[in-house]
């Protein structure tokens, strides 16, 4: 496609081509309702290959009249044109996106809003005077940092195109602003090191993941059995099944049926399926009497009162499947009756978002790479002991010409994952017949009704936003079965509000820097995790999370340098025989650091080996790491192995924090005068060894 070709106005209307001309489509896309040109909604869902992406599509709607048909051949060319115009002061150089290019249309109807308003006809107004009067404008909008950036940055990218565009929006050719950055223009103040997406809170996190664990290891039998009758008894309403195919009833007639089916109600000891009405009375279910008799349950409620009173037997306060419920919470059966026919699928897509939960925990992977797992993804290696995992990778796949490989690429190296993270799999797999482990429903679909939508997005995966709402559903469910049963691990709500599935992702990198000793519920340490993840999944640079875990590297080590200068600039004691060393580096970090941006993920890789943050927190001390002279390992590049800690190293200080911990320590020592004497030795050396570096610390008071 020339640049002629995609600039001619006439050419575009007249021919009125598709949204996606130049774009690859999905296979499954319905080819005969793509957008054109003409249309004034185009939906770009198609050219999206994500099985978990949410619908996209460009509304023209949004622009001024004045300027809407122009807007659409401007953002026809963004779609189609394969010329690759970087922004300025901006250094990306691939081709854009689908989904990049629908976040342009918000910020850039503001600024053709503002336009209009200040009585612009053409984009050619735009003096340097004017931009500036636009950029005050900007400032004093009710909008967010990075909505006034979005407007900034589609002004830039409308110049960059200014050689193609129609008349009406080709800017001067001065580049706007002199091409400064968007936080020199807004004066923005330097920002402190932090990542945007918060943690999880241990009081929301442990509960949270107990509760998923125990819904795959003790629960998730009595789940799938039960969703497995639920899934064969819908089979015989006629909605489920094909038009033509008639219902598969066993041998005798409707009463015969009906007599067995009552026969081994009396012979399990259990009732009629039932519901509880409005008045508290009770009544038959007629339907699903109707799914165990291969009938119409009309039948039963018209023609064969007489035969069910009979019976004798009771109506039940539910209808009840036929699966027992085997499973337990702490040696007790977690339901004393099965599970109900309408509780079955939700109890069901809670043991999804409980697989969902775990996964991406355990193995850092992001939202989309877990909702796009499929089937036989797990595999075991029996030398090394390790599981791992299979899958596409999306952020930062790119083609062989740099730009985004839009169906994604699998990964070179497989995730080494926990092996429940294995289980939850192997759990998904039993559960549902899906290819993908998380479709977009593990429901029977009907096959009779009313027609499906024609709006479906193509994808049949899972979104982030449904999955973050079925964590809600999830959190809510155990909450209330431990309010019924009156236990008491309910699941807190965190701090910083709902549990969103990339919170997980930023979590482990967390706690694998942070608290590497720390404990997950069922003893499942950090430190093994950490292992595995850094080892097999964040092994490879292309996966991401070696540079997550730079990056809180970096702010963690940031943090303490404050914490340090704070204690110092207030008068805090230090001993130990990196005392001195120990405040040298706080003072040069703090001078040399203050105030400084959060860095790129590459500029974090190489700060983490300043010398003047080669400082870490441990328990009761900290460690001014000097390789040379660290007795706990001598292999380490990175820094010390700080559960392995030795008192007669020299690299440690001592704050008054850390002497306030080893007096917690010394006092939780047991003593114990039955056991063993090496025991009670050992112990008595440690508590001597803390006494000494404490009474130390006071004298050089």
């Amino acid at each position: 496609m020339t640049q002629q070709a995609a600039a001619s106005s006439d050419h575009l209307i007249g021919d009125n081509p598709l949204a996606l001309t130049n774009r690859p489509v999905r296979p499954d896309a319905d080819a005969s309702r793509l957008s054109r040109f003409d249309d004034d909604r185009w939906d770009l869902t198609p050219g999206i290959f994500e099985d978990h992406s949410t619908k996209t599509s460009l509304n023209f709607e949004v622009f001024p009249v004045r300027w809407r048909m122009e807007v659409k051949e401007y953002f026809w060319l963004l779609i189609n044109d394969e010329t690759i115009r970087p922004l300025p002061a901006a250094q990306l150089d691939k081709r854009l996106s689908l989904r990049t290019i629908s976040f342009a249309s918000t910020p850039l109807s503001r600024v053709l809003a503002w336009a209009e308003e200040h009585g612009i006809t053409s984009l050619n107004e735009l003096s340097p005077a004017r931009l500036d009067l636009m950029l005050a404008d900007i400032a004093d909008l009710d909008l967010s940092k990075g909505a006034k950036g979005m407007m900034i940055s589609e002004t830039r990218r409308l110049w960059a195109y200014r050689e193609v565009v129609p008349e009406i929006l080709r800017m001067p050719e001065p580049q706007p602003w002199l091409g400064e950055l968007t936080r020199d223009l807004f004066a923005e103040a330097p920002q402190r090191p932090g990542n945007r997406t918060p943690r999880i809170g241990d009081e929301t996190l442990v509960p949270l993941i107990s509760w998923a664990m125990r819904f795959i290891d003790d629960l998730s039998a009595d789940i799938t059995t039960s969703f497995h009758e639920y899934c064969l008894l819908l089979q015989q309403e006629d909605r489920f099944r094909p038009p033509g195919v008639g219902r598969s009833t066993p041998g005798g007639r409707r009463q015969e049926r009906l007599k067995r089916v009552l026969d081994q109600f009396r012979r399990d000891g259990t009732k009629l399926p039932g519901r509880t009405l409005p008045d508290g009375s009770r009544g038959i279910r007629w339907q699903h009497l109707g799914r165990l008799t291969h009938t119409l349950g009309g039948l039963h409620a018209r023609f064969d009162q007489d035969l069910i009173r009979q019976s004798g037997l009771e109506i039940d306060d539910d209808t009840y499947l036929s699966t027992p419920c085997k499973g337990t919470i702490n040696g007790q059966l977690w339901r004393s009756k099965p599970i109900a026919f309408d509780h079955a699928a939700n109890l069901a897509q809670h043991l999804v978002t409980a697989c969902f939960i775990l996964i991406a925990y355990l193995s850092g992977m992001r939202p989309g790479e877990v909702l796009s797992l499929k089937r036989d993804c797990v595999a075991h290696d029996k030398s090394t002991g390790r599981w791992t995992v299979t899958g596409l990778r999306w952020k930062g796949a790119t083609d062989n010409d740099g730009a985004k490989a839009v169906e994604g690429e699998q990964r070179d190296l497989p995730w080494v994952v926990h092996p429940i993270v294995a289980r939850a799999v192997d759990v998904l797999t039993r559960l549902h017949p899906g290819t993908l482990l998380f479709p977009v429903s593990i429901r029977p679909k009907p096959l009779r009704g009313p027609a499906a939508p024609t709006n479906l997005r193509p994808g049949t995966a899972m979104t982030t936003s449904q999955v973050g709402t079925d964590i809600v559903e999830f959190i809510d469910w155990a909450n209330t079965y431990c309010t019924e049963n009156g236990r008491p691990d309910h699941i807190p709500s965190d701090k910083q509000g709902r549990v969103s599935p990339r919170r997980f992702r930023r979590t482990l990198a967390w706690h694998i820097v942070r608290q590497p000793r720390g404990l997950v519920a069922a003893a499942i340490q950090y430190g093994h995790v950490s292992t595995h993840i850094t080892q097999g999944y964040a092994g490879t640079y292309a996966s991401g999370f070696l540079d997550d875990l730079a990056l809180e590297q970096w702010l963690e080590r940031i943090e303490n340098v404050d914490e340090l200068e704070t204690y110092l600039d207030s008068g805090g004691h230090v001993s130990g025989p990196s005392a001195t060393e120990l405040e040298s580096k706080t003072r040069h970090a703090q001078a040399k650091f203050s105030g400084r941006t959060m860095p790129t993920v590459r500029q974090a890789h190489k700060l983490l080996q300043d010398p003047t943050l080669q400082v870490f927190k441990s328990r009761g001390m900290h460690c001014v790491f000097n390789k040379a002279t660290a007795l706990c390992t001598k292999e380490s590049e990175n820094g010390p192995s700080l559960g392995e800690c030795r008192s007669a190293c020299s690299n440690i200080a001592r704050t008054d924090q850390d002497i306030a911990e080893l007096r917690v320590e010394i006092n939780a020592l047991p003593e114990d005068p039955l056991a063993p004497a090496i025991r009670n030795h050992r112990i008595a050396l440690v508590k001597e060894t803390m006494a000494r570096a404490i009474k130390h610390h006071e004298e050089a008071r």
